[in-house]
């Protein structure tokens, strides 16, 4: 028998029924300002690798510099984010932009109001960087420009972990058809622009510009995908057993 693949949405509120629940409330010890409530879904959780998958959302805080303690993917659904740095420079961040902190950079977290993203997170071991520079700043993928047309689909990497287990960027497509593509990491798939169709014995599921699809690892799915489809990427590797 096939192994199917498991595809879902991230819905942006949360799934329907019940949205987004509260959460803990965040150590003032690790805040400057504000008494933020955050709230969020996890879609996809493995414990044994640190790994999270959803959404998220939180009322304003700011809070103190330090190292991040985990890789995390965000795309920033509504707000805005500050994120400052060691030397005095500001990173702003706007509804619509995607970015990526490095586990262990150094930095500080500035929220001026609510906030929320789209998130995945991996919380593993770090080996030495090498020359990895996307260990030592902010990534934030460029998701105006295009990509060369080289071919059905384009990839271009723009951020990949200390350990290689978690990877980001921007991939472009052409009208395409793949039957019985094996999935061997999750992905979070965001449309930015096109039309993206993920096919199993479960059923087809179509996703329009500014819907989010998730896949987990594992199985096979056939891919469709409309001309000119622009997908913002995010893909975790699980360790095989």
């Amino acid at each position: 028998m096939t192994n199917i693949a498991t595809v879902m949405e991230f819905e942006p509120h949360g799934p329907a029924g019940t949205g987004l629940v509260e959460w803990e409330r965040i150590d003032p010890a690790g805040l400057v300002s504000g008494t933020p409530v955050q709230r969020g879904h996890i879609y996809h959780e493995d414990a044994d690798a640190g790994y999270l998958a959803g959404v998220w959302d939180c009322t304003a805080q700011t809070e103190h510099m330090g190292p991040y303690p985990v890789d995390e993917f965000m795309l920033l659904l509504e707000g805005r984010l500050v994120m400052g740095l060691p030397d005095g420079t500001d990173i702003e961040i706007e509804a619509g932009d995607a970015f990526i902190i490095p586990k262990g950079f150094e930095c500080q977290w500035k929220q001026p109001g609510y906030l929320r993203k789209v998130f995945m997170i991996l919380d593993g071991p770090v080996p030495g960087d090498g020359d990895n520079p996307g260990l030592h700043r902010i990534t934030m993928p460029d998701l105006a420009g295009g990509l060369a047309a080289g071919g059905q689909i384009t990839d271009r990497v723009d951020f990949i972990n200390a350990a290689g287990t978690m990877q980001a960027g921007l991939r472009q497509c052409g009208a395409a058809t793949i039957p019985g593509l094996p999935v061997q990491a999750s992905q979070v798939l965001h449309v930015l622009s096109g039309r993206l169709t993920l096919g199993s014995g479960q059923g087809r599921r179509s996703f329009e510009t500014g819907q989010t699809a998730y896949i987990r690892q594992g199985g096979t799915l056939h891919w469709q995908t409309a001309p000119d489809t622009r997908l913002l990427w995010c893909s975790h590797a699980r360790a095989a057993s």
